[in-house]
């Protein structure tokens, strides 16, 4: 080989080298990247902080659109309600407004802000456009008092004691944030300079710092912030730069007044108005109720059954047979579930609602199926359980994934490995539980049980009752004295006119939530499903057969669970047990679920076990962060998500 063949070698091992160095440093987000994966290429806000406690702000997102995927622009979820102190009946609020957006790159930038749960939802893009690539986006809002007022020993100011400083505790991003960012930077603006500043980030109660730098303005940053990775900023300030800041923590009661004058002519229709809106509201709705909200049923066949494929069929495949509204459901003994049904689904169909004991149910069964191990961890009491952990497993082989149940398989564990504590999912889970709840209601849609979302139907009635009723509010409150000051003396018809109305989206609200009627197939599935549960909370240990025994056990838990009979089938395999155990024929215990007690595991302390998971389960997908007026530099200092507010971001 040549001397200059040598060379070009070496240039190119060197050249080799330092792409793949190059590579390295840049990490795991670089390859996502190159992939083509969607995520913030940099997040910068600036918060002005008022003297009354409120906080302008302006963020400035740099969204990258998957690539060659098309989109209609980005949302924003501000978190405006939160827990006060742990208290049950109290919270902080946090009010938006002044919402504004632009883009400088030019993506559709017609906006829309609504409620969604706990937060406000700033829906960036038009319906009819579509954007992709990197775009910029320019968001504009005001939240209310954000501030803390806090006394010199580092404690939240109460009644009427003077504060020492006051404090920004923000989160930037909460936990529930599943969008990756690359550069975040928050400049934070104040009447005076800051004294004392923090930055956290990470998963919830992380202690792990970010930058931050005093001064006026305070600055913070962070880089490669994952899914689930929140992101917390502190700042302290004089109390005397800022006026008589206080958190707006509500409960939620509100006061009444009465009292009306109006001509007579106004008066009778005031009266009139008043008496007949409940009246025709009762009418309305009644026949609603009668001819669209009762659940249909196959009309000559026995409940449960469904016409057969084949002769009568219409031309898509589907059964086709007479159907009638109305009647009782007539419950025979089922010995199975529903064919295909999983428990989700039962506890979906017999209430019509995707409640979370339904989600639990649903994890317990896909441990069933092998999709994850539980495995209680003892807390070191005799009979105390306090915390699960769940191990993802391979996929069993043949099995199928519906997607409300792969979105559950996701949620638990695809920011956290393939092993995560229950306790880890708790005020992190609650956002995900509304898209899997969502799943499910466009699953019993898709099987042809309702003809629409049980929870759409239910909430398109009774979100008009919810306004009738407020208009009627508005009546009383604010209408009486504007009709004073018009029409003069002698009115009152005023708070008749109004009750009218409350009374009337009473109504509306009420049968409204009778609405979600159920297709005949719907009805034959609930039949179906209430002769299963019948079969379980009457089935002998006698009926059981040995050879069968341990694979029915696990198979038909999670139903008992969904259905509240958990006991009684332990109860019933007990016994089964024993008379395996007397006929030398052990029956073998379920791998899925491992028990920490000290003795062997029966059957009884399984579904003990199962049946305290799905009941703290339900509670830790439900539950969300809470906030305190507390500084968060006293008591071992602050950590990421422990601020107010918080916000998470997606595209659409």
């Amino acid at each position: 080989m040549s001397g200059s063949s040598v060379r070009r070698g070496r240039r190119l091992a060197v050249l080799a080298f330092l792409l793949a160095a190059a590579v390295l440093l840049a990490g795991p987000g670089a390859s996502a990247r190159a992939a083509g994966d969607e995520g913030m290429d940099s997040f910068a806000a600036v918060y002005d902080l008022q003297p009354d406690g409120s906080m302008k702000v302006t963020e400035t997102i740099t969204w990258r659109f998957p690539s060659g995927a098309e989109k209609h622009g980005i949302f924003r979820n501000i978190v405006v309600r939160m827990g006060w102190n742990d208290e049950q009946d109290r919270y902080r609020y946090f009010d938006l407004t002044d919402v504004d957006v632009s883009s400088p790159s030019g993506a559709p930038d017609a906006f829309r802000v609504s409620d969604n749960g706990a937060s406000k939802e700033i829906r960036i893009g038009s319906a009819d456009e579509l954007t992709s690539g990197t775009q910029v986006y320019e968001i504009h809002y005001t939240l209310h008092d954000v501030l803390n007022p806090i006394t010199a020993d580092g404690q939240p100011v109460t009644g009427t004691a003077p504060a020492d400083t006051v404090e920004l505790y923000y989160n930037v991003f909460g936990p529930n944030e599943l969008t990756e960012r690359d550069r975040v930077s928050v400049t934070v603006n104040a009447p005076t300079g800051s004294t004392k500043v923090a930055c956290y980030q990470g998963v919830t109660r992380s202690d792990t710092p970010c930058q931050a730098a005093s001064g006026d303005p305070a600055r913070f940053s962070a880089q490669g912030l994952t899914a689930g990775e929140a992101m917390s900023v502190l700042a302290s300030y004089p109390a005397s730069a800022f006026g008589d800041v206080r958190p707006d923590v509500r409960q939620g009661s509100s006061g009444s007044s009465v009292g009306s004058a109006a001509a007579p002519a106004a008066n009778a229709a005031a009266w009139l108005g008043g008496i007949g809106a409940p009246v025709l509201a009762l009418a309305v709705m009644g026949t609603l109720v009668w001819t669209r909200g009762r659940d249909e049923r196959y009309a000559d066949l026995t409940p449960g059954l469904t016409p057969s494929f084949g002769t009568g069929a219409t031309g898509d495949g589907t059964p086709s047979a007479a159907t009638v509204r109305g009647g009782s459901t007539t419950t025979a003994v089922q010995f199975q579930p529903p064919k295909g049904v999983q428990p989700g689904m039962v506890g979906t169909i017999i209430d019509e609602t995707a409640n979370p004991i339904d989600v639990s149910a649903t994890l317990i069964d896909l441990a069933v199926r092998g999709f994850l191990r539980i495995e209680e961890n003892d807390s070191g009491g005799m009979f105390s359980r306090t915390d699960w952990t769940l191990t993802r497993l391979a996929p069993p082989a043949g099995e199928r994934l519906l997607p409300y149940e792969r979105q559950l398989l996701d949620g638990v564990f695809s920011s956290r490995g393939d092993t995560v504590r229950l306790s880890e999912l708790k005020n992190t889970f609650a956002s995900t539980l509304k898209r899997i709840q969502s799943e499910m209601y466009k699953e019993v849609v898709t099987r042809g049980w309702f003809r629409s979302s049980p929870q759409t139907q239910r909430g398109v009635w009774q979100g008009l009752g919810l306004v009738i009723a407020v208009l009627g509010g508005l009546v009383i409150f604010y209408g009486r004295p504007a009709l004073s000051a018009v029409l003069g003396g002698g009115f009152t018809g005023g708070i008749a006119l109004g009750v009218g109305l409350v009374l009337s989206g009473l109504i509306v609200w009420f049968l409204g939530g009778r609405m979600a009627s159920k297709t005949a197939e719907g009805s034959a599935v609930l039949a179906q499903s209430l002769g299963f549960k019948e079969y379980l909370t009457t089935a002998e240990a006698g009926q059981i057969e040995f050879e069968e025994a341990s694979n029915i056990f696990s198979r038909y838990l999670p139903y008992a669970v969904v259905f509240g009979v958990a006991d009684r089938w332990a109860k019933t395999f007990a016994d089964v047990a024993r008379a395996a155990e007397a006929a030398n024929q052990p029956l073998v215990m379920p791998t899925w679920y491992v028990w920490s007690g000290s003795t062997f595991p029966d059957f009884t302390s399984i579904a003990d076990g199962v049946d305290s998971f799905s009941t703290t389960s339900t509670g830790t997908f439900t539950s969300t962060p809470g906030s305190s007026g507390s500084s968060g530099f006293s008591g071992g200092g602050g950590f990421s998500g422990g601020g107010g507010g918080g916000s998470s971001s997606g595209s659409w």
